[in-house]
């Protein structure tokens, strides 16, 4: 009878302890013990950014998929530059001041890739040097001032270095006049710098967000932990490759073996195909190292996935390793990365930093007279057009066929496909125009 009560109540505790009733994932219970959380984003956001953003610069570092992450998304963001076309009315000008203008914004933008990829965050500075000329100022993250946080009354307020008005909009950053720990960095109060001359470059995660994390953030732990398995593997056939001998000689003769004597113990060598004749009661004794490499090895290939995930990038752009990719696979996996970083280069690149960069340049340039422009001239040098970098082909004959095909089907124009492949139509229009003049003996 007891023993009948006791099985029916361990029965109702287990059935207690394994039900599932309402949204999993509020509830509670053991398997939830010691599950993170974050209750509130925003400052979570601010207390990680410092430690992930130094972590993740000695990962980009010290560590090679580190610095592939860092260097596949500066790539994909940038790739061979970003080309300005202006949209005044007058083609010379318009080509002068696309000409300027990349020759100002390109040479910065894989350092800008890299400190959003790697610190979560790029920060630009504008202004005019001594002479009157436009200077463009990259700023390390560290020098908007993260320590400063204040209200400012009224609503107003400033986080993490960053000034708010009482509309939520922000009017100003506190630049520090050098960044921590840099050779002549003294203790100074920041600068108060209009927000129309800093452009602040980050990805924001969440609903007012203010400061961006490390795009690495996701994947540190495990880069750390797949990093020193590695080291540690390495050791290990390191160690396994070291073959030894330990030989047991009761009477001490050891004879049949030549070498050099330290003390009591004599010091041999196994030469490759010797043969040696061991007195009676000698006994040899050779060393196993462990094995089980290439368990390990398909076990940090798993690992290898899910970083690359983290990261937002195929397994193939992580590892370089190709040997399981086939055009299929590879296509598949390239049409949905790029489809994020073509997301990412409108919001980031474009709308973050080179339309605003533009409009702050031409409105600067004529401030200082050096192009004559007020009303409706104005608008007319404000206008511009960005084309991004283009992707290279997988497979050349098939895309182009593809795309021909599309083009008289209906389904795209010359335009949309002349963008995708990071040109300019009017450009190339133009080239292949001189390209049938000399055909044709200059004539058109």
């Amino acid at each position: 009878m007891e023993t009948r009560q006791v099985i029916r109540a361990v029965q109702r505790g287990l059935s207690k302890l394994l039900r599932r009733s309402g949204i999993e994932a509020g509830s509670g219970g053991r398997r939830w013990d010691g599950a993170s959380t974050i209750g509130n984003p925003q400052a979570s956001t601010l207390a990680a950014r410092g430690p992930a953003k130094n972590r993740a610069a000695a990962a980009s570092i010290n560590t090679p998929f580190g610095q592939r992450a860092v260097e596949a998304w500066t790539s994909a963001l940038v790739g061979k530059g970003w080309q300005a076309r202006s949209q005044h009315p007058d083609k010379d000008i318009a080509r002068r001041l696309s000409s300027a203008f990349e020759a100002l914004a390109n040479p910065l933008l894989p350092i800008i890739a890299r400190a959003l990829v790697r610190d979560g965050e790029a920060i630009v500075r504008t202004r005019l040097n001594s002479e009157g000329h436009f200077r463009v100022q990259l700023i390390p993250s560290d020098q908007l001032d993260p320590t400063l946080s204040r209200d400012l009354g009224g609503g107003a307020r400033i986080v993490s270095g960053i000034e708010f008005d009482a509309e939520d909009e922000v009017v100003a950053y506190h630049i520090l006049p050098e960044a921590p720990g840099t050779p002549f960095a003294v203790f100074s109060s920041p600068v108060r710098v209009p927000a129309r001359d800093i452009f602040h470059v980050f990805d924001p995660m969440f609903p007012g967000q203010v400061r961006g994390l490390s795009w690495l953030a996701p994947v540190l732990t495990k880069l750390r932990d797949r990093d020193e398995a590695s080291d540690a593997m390495l050791m290990q056939l390191k160690v396994a490759s070291l073959l030894t001998a330990f030989i047991r000689d009761p009477d001490g003769s050891l004879a049949g073996f030549e070498g050099e004597t330290d003390g009591n113990a004599l010091s041999v060598a196994l030469e490759p195909g010797a043969a040696r004749i061991l007195p009676p009661g000698a006994d040899v004794t050779m060393s196993n190292p462990p094995a089980g490499l290439s368990d390990a090895v398909t076990f940090l290939k798993a690992q290898d996935r899910e970083i690359a995930a983290g990261l937002n990038l195929t397994f193939e752009q992580l590892t370089a390793d190709l040997s399981e990719a086939n055009y299929s696979s590879a296509r598949v996996g390239l049409l949905e990365f790029r489809r994020r970083a073509e997301m990412l280069q409108k919001l980031l690149v474009e709308g973050q930093f080179l339309s605003p960069l533009w409009r702050r340049w031409i409105e600067l340039e004529a401030l200082s007279g050096r192009i004559e422009a007020n009303g409706a001239a104005l608008e007319d040098y404000m206008a511009v057009r960005f084309v991004p970098p283009g992707w290279q082909w997988v497979d050349p004959q098939k895309e182009v066929s593809a795309d021909v095909k599309a083009i008289e089907a209906g389904l795209k124009s010359r335009e949309e496909v002349v963008a995708g492949r990071g040109r300019d139509i009017d450009e190339l229009d133009e080239e292949r125009a001189r390209d049938r003049r000399a055909e044709n003996g200059g004539e058109a």
